[in-house]
């Protein structure tokens, strides 16, 4: 790739203050209980929790936790308290491909935040971790550690390859004993059945789709010469409004699709502007 043809933002640059970040956040939800169901299903995502005691009920919990029969008996509310169990393993799978370099903001830095992020969640929980690219690069954490390791790792990566979501989702031998599995990258290359196909029963499924801004609304009418980062391939395009509408549709389906698939898989599912931080990303997907 000549220098005229480079991404705007190929790279990744993270320091300490995302482990704090990234640490205030899993305090918070460890603070806040139990974290929201997504696509309905009965299970937290995060959860797999051993049950250790009671205490009084508060005011808006969900009242599912209730135990009805110690209500029945002392006439008072109690929940349950549980203890989320440790040892299990998380795989986040980010993309590193080419066209995870668009932006401002960069695609491929949000999604390392978030993927690290994840990583400090996974290990404040007592699980291994395993972040896995799809430009080769692996990295597995244990022990509860997420510090500077972390940090190297994703500061190295780069959005330079040609193979994405889909050839980490054809890989899945590599993360056959995951229990938690992050789809973590822009998910165009791939089909909501593709990814889909890893839920399994023992095992929940996030996906995150990140846009850059000039994704979700591209806006500009006119002779517009694109660069392919993936083909490596320059076009020269004359955007009418009809394009822009059709391509706005076929964006619209492609969320549509993820959604309305991740909720019949009783999988979570969003789409986010790289604007957004990775606090209000994961909040999408966690929930807390």
């Amino acid at each position: 790739m000549t220098e005229a043809n480079a991404l705007p933002c190929p790279e990744v640059s993270v320091d300490a203050d995302l482990l704090q970040r990234a640490r205030s956040f899993a305090a918070r939800l460890e603070v806040g209980g139990e974290l929201r169901e997504e696509g309905g299903r009965g299970a937290h995502l995060l959860g797999g929790e051993e049950f250790v005691g009671h205490r009084p009920y508060r005011a808006g919990e969900d009242l599912r936790r209730l135990d009805w029969s110690l209500l029945a008996r002392l006439g008072q509310p109690f929940v349950k308290v549980t203890r989320r169990e440790a040892g299990e393993e998380w795989a986040v799978l980010l993309d590193t491909s080419a066209s995870m370099g668009v932006g401002p903001p960069g695609k491929l830095q949000r999604a390392a935040e978030v993927a690290g992020a994840l990583a400090v969640l996974g290990a404040a929980r007592g699980a291994r971790v395993r972040i896995i690219s799809s430009g080769g690069a692996e990295l597995f954490l244990t022990g509860g550690r997420a510090g500077g390791e972390l940090l190297a790792f994703l500061n190295g990566l780069r959005a330079e390859e040609s193979r994405g979501m889909r050839g980490l989702v054809e890989r899945a031998g590599r993360f056959r004993g995951a229990s938690r599995v992050f789809l973590v990258g822009d998910l165009l290359d791939l089909e909501p059945r593709e990814a889909l196909g890893l839920v399994r029963r023992g095992r929940s499924l996030a996906a995150v789709g990140l846009l850059a801004p000039l994704e979700f609304e591209p806006g500009q009418l006119g002779r517009v010469e694109w660069w392919d980062p993936e083909e490596e391939q320059r076009l020269v395009l004359n955007v009418a409004t009809e394009s822009l509408e059709e391509y706005e549709r076929c964006l619209n389906a492609h969320v549509d699709g993820w959604r309305d698939a991740a909720a019949r898989h009783r999988a979570a599912f969003g789409c986010f502007d790289t604007r957004s931080p990775f606090e209000e990303v994961l909040r999408g997907i966690l929930g807390g």
